[in-house]
């Protein structure tokens, strides 16, 4: 698959089966349409609001329609790009970090496997 934002082949990362898409280049992450649940344990706490912002359209790198900006996590202070047909989200770099600690600062408790598996790949 392709890289949403500068178009270079992604490579997968794996946890507990679940495949996440990096781009080496510019450390973007793909996550198909519910990983991101599966992999943070969360429902409500990630729930996705529309966001007005002005950066470059990118196309879903599944259906290549053009996505869609939301704020995610509980303070929705994390913004990212989502596909119109639910192929997944586009979280460009620092922004799983950023919502991790938004999560963890609303009372949210990663369990530690995923921390470390998120920390190893993001740096954190």
């Amino acid at each position: 698959m392709k890289c949403p934002a500068c178009r270079v082949t992604m490579y997968v990362a794996e946890h507990e089966h679940i495949e996440l898409d990096l781009c080496a280049k510019c450390e973007g992450v793909w996550f198909d349409a519910d990983e991101l649940e599966l992999i943070l344990g969360t429902g409500e706490a990630c729930a996705l609001e529309g966001a007005e912002v002005q950066e470059d359209d990118l196309r879903c790198p599944r259906c290549r329609k053009t996505m869609q900006k939301a704020n995610i996590g509980p303070e929705r202070g994390v913004v990212i790009d989502v596909c119109p047909d639910g192929c997944g989200l586009w979280f460009e770099r620092g922004e799983v970090p950023a919502l991790c600690r938004d999560l963890e600062a609303s009372g949210w408790r990663l369990e530690p496997a995923v921390r470390s598996f998120l920390g190893d790949m993001f740096n954190e």
